[in-house]
């Protein structure tokens, strides 16, 4: 068998990180498409329960946190990325296995007071519903009113809303435990010890790739470029319009319509 030379051993390592950080990548991008989602589902509700703004809060690693990714009213959403207490919050009776309730709310409430800076209006009520994975609690949503108390009617359907929202934070713990898996066997899969061929395999495909006549003229190009747009903003931005044209001029050829 052939002792991997030291340069070999240095290619693995950074191939290593490389994956790592593409996965790590995807999954993020994955995590804020969940988070935009859920932003979107929220927004709805606010409009279909005539709320002022909401938010959801999820199980976290951390055992006294939640964390809330977004909150949301009924123009839109936007990511927030905070974390909530365990107790002491609108939030603390669906936790604990409550089932959905309102609550009027008054001026100086306590357990509002952690939602200071998070909304954009004084509530006057709230309503609080569960979210479930299966049987399990993990997290709740909690809309706000600014003009009068949910009636029976929205309490019904904000039942309804958080069996929707329970399919999102399926999806959100999905994810994590799938980066958690690949966390832990990507060592196994690629480390010096492993079972498998796939380390050679990457390690192939890769030289290969870097061995062909395109791969080394795309590089040089880059370069090139690269070198140009070093100078000053003048001549990044020259390079700018020239690809640009360039880019059009190829889409011209395949039959579409330039940028």
């Amino acid at each position: 068998m052939k002792t991997p030379t030291g340069w070999e051993t240095a290619f693995a390592a950074r191939l290593f990180d490389l994956l790592s950080t593409l996965e790590s990548s995807a999954l993020i991008g994955l995590a804020k498409s969940r988070v935009r989602g859920l932003g979107e589902q929220l927004a709805f509700a606010c409009l279909a329960l005539g709320a002022s703004e909401g938010l959801a809060a999820l199980e976290s690693s951390a055992t006294t946190h939640l964390w809330v990714p977004v909150v949301a009213s009924r123009s839109g959403h936007r990511e927030l990325g905070k974390e909530l207490p365990f107790d002491g919050t609108v939030l603390s009776h669906v936790l604990s296995g409550g089932s959905t309730y309102a609550v009027s709310i008054e001026p100086g409430d306590e357990s509002l007071r952690c939602f200071e800076g998070w909304l954009e209006s004084a509530p006057v009520s709230a309503l609080t519903v569960p979210i479930r994975v299966g049987e399990r609690v993990v997290g709740g949503a909690v809309f706000f009113a600014d003009e009068a108390p949910f009636s029976d009617e929205k309490i019904e359907m904000g039942e309804r809303l958080s069996e929707v929202l329970g399919l999102t934070a399926e999806a959100f713990f999905t994810e994590r435990m799938l980066f958690e898996l690949f966390a832990s066997a990507l060592p196994e899969l690629l480390g010096k010890d492993a079972a498998t061929s796939l380390p050679q395999k990457l390690l192939s495909h890769l030289r290969s790739m870097r061995v062909t006549e395109t791969y080394r003229q795309r590089i040089k190009l880059a370069t090139t470029v690269g070198k140009l747009t070093s100078r000053s903003a003048l001549e990044g931005q020259l390079a700018e319009q020239v690809l640009r044209v360039f880019e059009g001029y190829v889409t011209s050829l395949e039959g579409g319509e330039p940028a």
